[in-house]
C-alpha cells in the first residue's frame, strides 16, 4: 500500500469535522513553510551576500594597488592597502620569508595560522563555494587569499571578514521561524476546529432533524437560513423531498385504507349472504337466486380489485410484461359492449362508431384498460345518464373515446386522476382509486396516449390514441 493510499484510508476513518481541521492545519503548514523558505532565503541574501561581496570587492581593489606597485615599487605605501579595503574586511600580507608586510587588525584578529586551522569541512549552507569558512569558538570567519610576486618576493594576501553577528542573527531567525511554525500549527488547529464546527452546524442540525423524522415524526422540516449558499439549497431540497415523502405516505395510507375497505365490502357480503342462505335461504328459491347473483357480483368486484393491485405491484417491481399479438380493436370493443349491456342496467350505453383496425397488444390487458374507463364513466355518471363509445381510424392511429354525461372533473384534479389511490375529496362515490392508475400503466406499456376533456357538471371524455398495425 502506497503512503498516499495509507493516509487516505486513515483520513476516511475520521469525522468530517476532524478532516476539515486537519485540512486547514495542512494548508497553514504549507503556507508557513513557503513563507519560512522565502524569509530564510531573503535573510541569507541580505545578511551574507554583502559579506561575501565585500571580500570580493576588497580583493579587486587590492589587485589594482598591487598592479601599481609592480610597475613602480617606490610608490609602495601600506595605507594604500587600507584604503582599498571595504570596512570590516581584514587584510594580512606575508612574504615567503614570513615577514608581515601588511596587517590591518594586528591586535584584535586571530593569527593566519589560527584562522586556517579552524577551516571547517562542512561550512554553513549559505556560504559561497569559492570562499573558505573558519570557525574559532563562537566566531565565524570568511577567508580568501591570493598570491603575487612583488619585488622578487612571493607575497600572500589574506582577506578575512567576521560574520559572527550575522550568523547569530540568522540562527535566531531560524529559531523564530520554527517557533512561528509551531504557533501557526496550533493556531491552524484551533481556527480549523471552530471553523469546521461553524460550517458543519447546519449539517448537524439536518442530521438531528433527519433522525427525529426517521424515528419520531415526519412533520419536522429543516430551518432555512438567510445565507444563499449550498447548505440553504440542500435544506430546501431536503424539505421538498420530505414534503413529497409525506405526500406519498399519506397517499399510501389512504390507498391502504381504501383498498382494505374495498376488500372488506365483498368479504362482508359473502359472510352475510352465506349466513342468510345457511339459515333458510336454500329453501327459498327467490332468496337463493338473489344471493347467488349478489355473490357473483361481489366476486367479480373482488377479482377486479385484486387484478388491479397485482398490476400495480408488478409495475412497482419492474416485472410487468405483456405477451402481445395483433388484435382486431373493433372485435374487442364489440365484446366489451355486449358485456356492458348485460351487467349495466342503470345507464344508457351506446356505440356510435366502431371502425375496423388492427393493433398490437395483449388482449386481456387492452380489455381491462377499456373496461376501466367504462366503469369509471358508469361510477361518476348518475343513474339514467348516457355513455357513448366511439372508435375511428385517423392517420394510422385508432382514436377510441369513452364519453359520459356525469359530474365531470375539475381542472385541478385532472392531473391527479391517474395517481394511485386518488379520489375526489368529499366525494360520496365509493371506490379504491386504483382503476385509472392501473389503466395508465397498461396504456404506457402499449404506447397508448390518454387525453382528458372534462368540465364540472358537463361530463368527461377520455380519448385513447392507439398505434395502428399495418399488415
Amino acid at each position: 500500500m502506497s503512503v498516499i493510499a495509507y493516509i487516505k484510508r486513515k483520513l476516511n476513518g475520521f469525522s468530517i469535522s476532524t478532516r476539515i481541521t486537519l485540512g486547514y492545519a495542512a494548508c497553514f503548514l504549507v503556507f508557513f513553510f513557503i513563507l519560512n523558505v522565502v524569509t530564510w532565503v531573503g535573510a541569507m541574501q541580505v545578511l551574507f551576500a554583502p559579506a561575501e561581496k565585500t571580500i570580493k570587492f576588497s580583493m579587486k581593489n587590492v589587485r589594482s594597488v598591487i598592479e601599481e606597485i609592480e610597475t613602480n615599487y617606490d610608490h609602495y605605501n601600506p595605507k594604500n592597502f587600507r584604503a582599498a579595503l571595504v570596512p570590516g574586511v581584514v587584510l594580512r600580507a606575508i612574504d615567503s620569508e614570513g615577514n608581515k608586510l601588511v596587517d590591518t587588525d594586528e591586535k584584535n584578529y586571530p593569527s593566519v595560522e589560527a584562522v586556517y586551522a579552524g577551516i571547517t569541512d562542512s561550512p554553513p549552507i549559505f556560504a559561497a563555494d569559492d570562499l573558505l569558512v573558519s570557525q574559532i569558538g563562537n566566531a565565524l570567519i570568511y577567508c580568501d587569499e591570493m598570491t603575487y610576486n612583488i619585488d622578487g618576493k612571493e607575497v600572500t594576501f589574506y582577506f578575512f571578514r567576521t560574520i559572527t553577528s550575522e550568523w547569530t542573527l540568522f540562527d535566531n531567525l531560524e529559531k523564530f521561524l520554527v517557533g512561528l511554525d509551531v504557533f501557526g500549527m496550533i493556531l491552524a488547529l484551533i481556527f480549523g476546529y471552530f471553523l469546521s464546527r461553524r460550517i458543519l452546524k447546519p449539517i448537524r442540525t439536518m442530521n438531528d432533524l433527519a433522525h427525529e423524522i426517521a424515528f419520531e415524526k415526519m412533520s419536522g422540516r429543516i430551518p432555512i437560513g438567510e445565507a444563499d449558499d449550498e447548505l440553504t439549497e440542500l435544506a430546501k431540497t431536503l424539505n421538498n423531498m420530505l414534503d413529497r415523502l409525506q405526500g406519498g405516505i399519506n397517499q399510501q395510507n389512504e390507498f391502504v385504507a381504501n383498498t382494505s375497505h374495498e376488500i372488506r365490502q365483498p368479504l362482508t357480503a359473502f359472510s352475510t349472504w352465506l349466513s342468510l342462505l345457511k339459515d333458510g335461504g336454500l329453501k327459498d328459491p327467490e332468496l337463493l337466486n338473489e344471493g347467488i347473483d349478489a355473490l357473483g357480483k361481489e366476486s367479480q368486484n373482488l377479482i377486479k380489485l385484486l387484478e388491479n393491485i397485482s398490476i400495480l405491484s408488478r409495475s412497482d417491481r419492474k416485472c410487468l410484461n405483456f405477451k402481445k399479438e395483433v388484435l382486431d380493436i373493433d372485435d374487442i370493443v364489440m365484446e366489451i359492449m355486449r358485456s356492458a349491456k348485460v351487467y349495466v342496467n342503470t345507464h344508457k350505453i351506446e356505440l356510435i362508431g366502431n371502425e375496423s383496425a388492427k393493433i398490437f397488444g395483449n388482449e386481456a390487458a387492452v380489455k381491462q384498460l377499456i373496461r376501466a374507463f367504462l366503469e369509471n364513466a358508469v361510477k361518476y355518471t348518475p343513474a339514467g345518464g348516457n355513455i357513448k363509445i366511439k372508435s375511428v381510424v385517423d392517420g394510422g392511429k385508432v382514436l377510441l373515446s369513452i364519453s359520459d354525461s356525469g359530474i365531470g372533473i375539475s381542472p385541478e384534479n385532472q392531473a391527479k386522476i391517474f395517481d394511485r389511490g386518488f379520489r375526489v375529496k368529499n366525494s360520496t362515490i365509493k371506490g379504491s382509486g386504483l382503476g385509472l392508475a392501473m389503466a395508465k400503466i397498461i396504456a404506457d406499456k402499449h404506447d397508448i396516449k390518454i387525453s382528458v376533456d372534462s368540465a364540472l357538471g358537463k361530463g368527461t371524455t377520455f380519448t385513447l390514441t392507439i398505434p395502428q398495425v399495418s399488415l
